[in-house]
């Protein structure tokens, strides 16, 4: 067995765990409001996972063994850190299209990259010939400072990749302005060294380990470890994709902390994190929708919701300062337009690592194509071409709001976000690791130490299609091929869910119809009529 099946082997048993250990506490119970308290013995066991999961999580001290030349265990994602440290640092004179360009020019006058014969063009997503680039034009962006920190910086993780030709082909740095505008004051003046990356690198460790902590403080201790084994032990949100990159987890941090100091009753601190998730990634601004339903509803019904209203308000005055910076700097640094026309190209496109409806639909649908050494593949117009009309992801997304909509009226901020996660699969298909988000579904059901039975055993589910998900890539190492798995896996996963929130709803309303005819059918010993 390869170190890399054992490692999935370790993760699957421990998910299998994680699995028993939420049906145990739903136990029989499921006719119940809460399940099996929460004993010492289960603390100890959720501890036991939590370690477990995060040492699971580097791959248990694997790391990246791919990384390198030569290949070797390194903690940085060097493909994925040198997006992030040169995009961010020399935002204002790469902007969103020049990055493979400026490489390309800055490697050539160190004497490197002269086999690079294709490079992306960011503007147009097309792969271009390397000849084209114009190596004045490029430097001239540059003052001779800033030509010469760059190429100091190449000089670092040159040889730390060992895969130029593809990276030369990827899509580029991508994070919104905002986000970008951040990640350039912290990196503007720092060299990229192996310390340096290391330290920032290493940023979203702390930031993760404080999310434990608010949400330990939040929900629970044991539920808190529970959620985070669950997290760190995913398929979709594990170190092989992003682990040892620049700040890739902060909007899940925010995310994680806001919903733990919402239920603390910090709805505007909630809302400030809310604000920074959405300006991070874009995408965590939906999670803002049940908050505005709560609140609007509470003014429909003249009923007070002040912790919906005061998340709202912060979080819309975190988008409007984060949006007047952006104006302030102008397009020269800020890049809006560019950025804009980029992830509007980027939304055209289809990846493989994209999980959700869509990629479900493409990834079943597009044809196989034999190579010539006798591998098959799904090119790249194929899977375009196969992605589902808009309208359709439209029709289910309003069916499922509208099957949705009974659990979204009776919950209250912050649980209704637990329903935003259908929405973003439906919807949008998210990559793969952005599923981080699932850790939501095991944390917001919690209440003082205790969770219903029915989603407890909605979170054993989700443990258990997570472990199914680590077997099916044991039998396929093709991508493709193991997202469009768990695409479908999800989709079954969330109908069987919304079945299960239902299900609670029906167990409430029929206790409460017992509870009427009981007492209906009782009277009172007074007024009984005395037998003749």
């Amino acid at each position: 067995m390869s170190p890399e099946a054992a490692v999935r082997l370790a993760r699957l048993i421990l998910l299998a765990v994680l699995a028993g250990v939420y049906v145990w506490l739903a136990g029989g119970r499921l006719w119940l409001d809460t399940g099996r308290p929460i004993t010492r013995r289960i603390r100890w066991l959720a501890a036991a996972l939590l370690v477990a999961a995060a040492l699971s999580y580097p791959n248990f001290g694997l790391l990246h063994p791919q990384r390198g030349v030569p290949p070797a265990p390194a903690h940085i994602h060097y493909w994925d850190s040198f997006h992030y440290f040169m995009g961010a640092k020399y935002l204002p004179e790469l902007g969103y299209t020049r990055l493979y360009e400026a490489t390309l020019v800055a490697g050539r006058d160190l004497g490197a990259f002269d086999y690079v014969t294709q490079l992306r063009d960011l503007r147009t997503y097309g792969l271009g010939d390397a000849s084209g680039v114009d190596a004045g034009a490029v430097r001239a962006r540059f003052s001779p400072e800033r030509w010469d920190a760059f190429k100091r910086d190449l000089l670092y993780f040159g040889p730390q990749i060992n895969e130029w030709r593809g990276l030369f082909q990827d899509h580029g740095y991508n994070d919104p302005p905002p986000r970008a505008l951040l990640l350039h004051l912290l990196l503007r003046g720092v060299p990229a060294s192996l310390t340096t990356v290391t330290l920032i690198t290493s940023m979203d460790y702390v930031l993760m380990l404080a999310a434990l902590a608010f949400a330990a403080w939040g929900f629970g201790l044991a539920p808190a470890m529970l959620a985070f084994a669950t997290l760190w032990l995913s398929p979709l949100a594990r170190f092989d994709f992003i682990g040892g990159s620049v700040l890739r987890w902060d909007w899940l941090a925010a995310l994680v902390i806001a919903v733990a100091v919402f239920a603390r009753g910090w709805p505007a601190a909630a809302g400030l994190l809310l604000g920074y998730a959405a300006i991070a990634r874009i995408f965590p601004a939906i999670f803002l929708a049940p908050m505005a339903l709560a609140w609007v509803a509470g003014r429909r019904d003249r009923s007070r919701e002040p912790g919906a209203g005061r998340c709202l308000a912060a979080a819309l005055a975190m988008l409007l300062v984060a949006g007047a910076g952006v104006l302030g700097v102008g397009d020269d640094v800020g890049h809006v337009g560019e950025y804009r026309a980029k992830i509007q190209l980027h939304g055209e496109g289809a990846f493989v690592n994209a999980v959700g409806l869509g990629a479900l639909i493409a990834g079943y649908s597009a044809p196989w194509t034999m190579g010539a050494d006798g591998r098959a593949f799904v090119s790249h117009a194929a899977l375009i071409a196969s992605r589902p009309p808009g309208w359709l992801l439209g029709l289910v997304t309003v069916l499922y709001v509208a099957v949705a909509w009974p659990l979204i009226r009776r919950a209250r901020p912050p649980e209704s976000l637990l329903y935003v996660a259908p929405l973003l699969y439906i919807a949008l298909s998210p990559t793969g690791y952005y599923y981080g988000f699932l850790v939501l579904l095991m944390l917001l059901p919690w209440r003082d130490g205790a969770a219903d039975p029915l989603r407890l055993l909605g979170m054993g589910l989700l443990a258990a299609m997570m472990a199914a998900s680590y077997a099916l890539e044991a039998g396929s190492s093709d991508m493709l091929t193991f997202f469009s798995a768990v695409s479908l896996q999800l989709g079954l996963y969330f109908t069987l869910w919304l079945g299960l929130e239902h299900a609670r709803i029906f167990r409430t309303r029929g206790r409460r119809l017992a509870s009427d005819v009981t007492a209906h059918d009782t009277v009172a010993p007074e007024t009984r009529v005395p037998r003749l």
